[in-house]
């Protein structure tokens, strides 16, 4: 096997568009070379491309196997996909369960989970590799109803299968269900868990914020026996800053190995440091991996997004340049978007506006919402009722928010009557600020509370005990901050409102 290996690397490497097998008017009748050719996968412009290598190999009466088809329809385009599809009913090789997989995947690559579904549909029996795939194939698309049908109808399940599934419910935001697929995996016994396994069940607990469901995971990936490689020790770092313990993440990250350390598990730190206001930690960090390693587009993201919260423009904007000009990495709208923050942030919205004027892209609604906050925090009404106006333009569903900080600044001026001018506006046109949540771990279990939500089962014990310590705290001579509660409201009202948090 070791042999056979080494002999096909060797042929891959030395096999290249022009070789003789292309042009001889007598070329090997064995599908191995050219399947070679085909895997080597010449870009599609080229006119050596798998597609047109595959011509030549059917030219010649060479006949394909099963191997000759999983790299032709990976390269495939989605408008050659339907016609190379039709090409296998053709020749009697659509049915081959090798075949049908990569059907099922490369339909899915270009987005066509209808197509997908139907190569699936077609097989008497699928195998557990074709029914990963489409499981994928779902998920992928966002299907996470269908994906987790296909999951339960499955007559057998790997750690694949359980991975794809846990991996899935964390893109869909569904981080709560990827935990109970965890735990219905551990209760399996029979399944074995791999480091992306473990990165998957890592990532939701991140972002549900759950820390003691995180310690967990890492003692049982600990006691597992798994290394914690490049792999496990970027989700664990990522997973431990999340869920507000940037001291773990650092041990995490200070007890990996130099191979391990790559620039993802780097990039990690840095944005973890940044997210806690370490700044000084953020950018010695980001020194260290200059001298390791090339930083990547995300590494500048959480370097600018650290000087944003830190208010250090001059360093920021040293950073957005070295970024284009010494590693010639092209800002993406995540950086513009920080650069405008840490202007608006600073109180120079001229700078702020000069650069999305000079972006050379559309201005997305992050943006022009760094310029909506840096403006009203400095209660700028002009600059802000510029920002909302384009904000709406740009993506509506987005500029709740947005008319409910312009309400706010109009309030913090006391101009009471642009108050209810935005709040009409917002009633007229049903628009509906999401509500704050806050969670709260106690136990392993994860109590949602909503703004002025009073569904929970303990409600009224915990807003009797709120009331109890807002008694206290007034008590000793405390109020709240109520300078920020803009409403028209005395000053007990206002201390309720913000007491409650409504």
């Amino acid at each position: 096997m070791a042999a056979t290996m080494r002999s096909t690397t060797t042929l891959t490497k030395l096999l290249n568009p022009n070789h003789p097998t292309l042009h001889l008017t007598h070329p090997t009748p064995e599908p191995f070379t050219w399947n070679t050719l085909i895997i080597h996968r010449p870009p599609s412009s080229s006119p050596h491309s798998p597609l047109s290598i595959y011509l030549r190999m059917r030219r010649h009466r060479v006949p394909p196997d099963s191997y000759t088809f999983p790299s032709l329809l990976r390269s495939s385009s989605p408008s050659i996909l339907p016609s190379l599809h039709a090409h296998l009913i053709h020749i009697a090789f659509a049915s081959h369960p090798f075949v049908q997989t990569s059907l099922i995947t490369s339909y899915s690559h270009h987005s066509n989970l209808p197509c997908a579904r139907r190569v699936f549909d077609d097989i008497p029996n699928p195998d557990l590799p074709t029914w990963n795939s489409i499981v994928s194939a779902c998920l992928k698309a966002g299907s996470l109803a269908v994906a987790r049908r296909l999951f339960l109808a499955m007559p057998e399940r790997n750690v694949v299968s359980w991975t794809s599934m846990i991996e899935g419910h964390v893109k869909c935001g569904d981080c709560g269900g990827a935990m109970s697929l965890f735990k219905w995996m551990l209760d399996a016994h029979d399944v074995g868990m791999n480091e992306y396994t473990m990165s998957s069940v890592l990532s939701a607990c991140a972002g549900l914020g759950a820390l003691e469901q995180g310690r967990r995971v890492h003692g049982y990936i600990c006691a597992s026996g798994l290394r914690v490689d490049a792999v496990l020790g970027t989700s664990l770092v990522d997973m431990y800053a999340k869920c507000g313990c940037i001291e773990s993440a650092r041990r995490v990250f200070d007890g990996m190995g130099d191979g391990d350390r790559d620039v993802m598990a780097w990039t990690a730190m840095i944005v973890g440091l940044a997210m806690h206001g370490r700044v000084g930690e953020c950018l010695g960090c980001f020194a260290g991996l200059q001298r390791r390693m090339r930083p990547n587009a995300v590494t500048f993201l959480g370097v600018l997004c650290a000087c944003a919260h830190a208010g250090l423009v001059d360093e920021g904007r040293e950073y957005f340049e070295a970024m284009r000009v010494e590693f010639a990495i092209a800002p993406e709208i995540q950086h513009y978007g920080c650069m405008v923050d840490l202007y608006s942030r600073a109180g120079r919205t001229e700078e702020a506006i000069g650069l999305v004027n000079s972006m050379g892209m559309e201005p997305d609604a992050h943006v022009w919402g760094a310029i909506l906050s840096g403006s009203g925090a400095r209660a700028d009404a002009r600059t802000c009722e510029a920002a909302i106006a384009r904000l709406v333009e740009v993506e509506p569903a987005k500029s709740a928010a947005g008319h409910v900080l312009l309400s706010n600044v109009y309030a913090k001026m006391g101009r009471w009557e642009g108050v209810r001018s935005v709040r009409g506006l917002m009633e007229e046109n049903r628009m509906k600020k999401t509500p704050g949540c806050s969670v709260v771990e106690v136990g392993g279990v994860h109590h949602e509370f909503y703004v002025g939500d009073e569904s929970h089962a303990e409600a009224r014990r915990i807003y009797s005990m709120l009331g109890e310590l807002t008694r206290r705290v007034r008590m000793v001579g405390c109020g709240g901050e109520t300078g920020e509660v803009f409403l028209d409201l005395d000053q007990e009202d206002l201390e309720l409102v913000l007491f409650h948090h409504f």
